[in-house]
């Protein structure tokens, strides 16, 4: 595969009343090896500053575009609006990496995830439980839920090479995207209520016969600022709706 630069890497972020994290996250962004990168920030109807807080910092990312939902239609419908727009961009060898608006992601790691892409792989997941990676500030419930969440989808919907399934910070190689959204319709590839919807991605691309590859992160849950939105009960019904809309039934490649 041809070497690319970072105008052939596109970061989404689904962002919902972010107007106090979002600002620092895109400073990083923009100082990340390997950048700068396009991003693409999908302001999911907040009710804050979100939006202007991004536009503010073109100066930093002179590629940076606003995709604005009127109302909060939540993660699933922000992910395919960013991933949307990204294709749209993007030829079939691009790379689009997702990452949560918190800044509890490090931007350092997109070069890493994009190297993991050139070397074969389809998907690659910034792990918490890939040898290196790690968690610090998480609750003992949220530490619980993750853990429990991971190794109940492992052993329900297999995905080869996969520890992390909930962490939603990836990088996906834009044609195996753009086969997802062919095989499964514009509405059916992101369907699970909630953060659920990470998970439910995964599932999908395996079932496409997708090549997996983890790289350790290390979630800096002590650096976001205000409230997490996961909503537990919601999260956990989610992943259980997983199991009834999946299946082996999609055609491997």
């Amino acid at each position: 595969m041809a070497a690319s630069g970072p105008e052939d890497v596109i970061v989404t972020l689904p962002a919902y009343n972010e107007e106090e994290a979002l600002p620092a996250l895109l400073r990083r962004i923009a100082a990340a090896p390997g950048g700068p990168y396009r991003t693409f920030v999908v302001d999911d109807g907040s009710q804050d500053a979100t939006a202007a807080r991004a536009e503010a910092l073109r100066e930093l990312l002179p590629e940076l575009r606003v995709l604005r939902h009127e109302r909060n239609r939540g993660l699933g419908a922000a992910l395919v609006t960013g991933w949307t727009a990204a294709l749209e961009a993007l030829g079939d060898d691009g790379t689009v990496v997702t990452m949560d608006a918190d800044n509890t992601h490090d931007p350092a790691l997109i070069a890493d995830l994009v190297r993991a892409l050139r070397e074969g792989a389809d998907v690659a997941i910034a792990s918490r439980f890939a040898p290196g990676g790690g968690e610090v500030g998480l609750s003992p419930l949220r530490r619980l839920l993750s853990r429990g969440a991971c190794r109940f989808l492992a052993a329900a919907r297999p995905a080869p090479g996969v520890r992390d399934y909930t962490c939603g910070y990836r990088a996906y190689r834009a044609g195996v995207l753009r086969r997802a959204f062919a095989t499964y319709g514009p509405t059916g590839l992101v369907t699970a209520p909630g953060f659920a919807c990470s998970a439910e991605v995964l599932v999908k691309l395996a079932e496409l016969g997708a090549r997996f590859r983890e790289v350790p992160l290390v979630l800096r849950y002590d650096l976001r600022a205000g409230k997490s939105k996961m909503r537990i009960l919601r999260t956990i019904s989610g992943y259980l709706y997983i199991l009834r809309v999946t299946h082996r039934a999609a055609p491997h490649p």
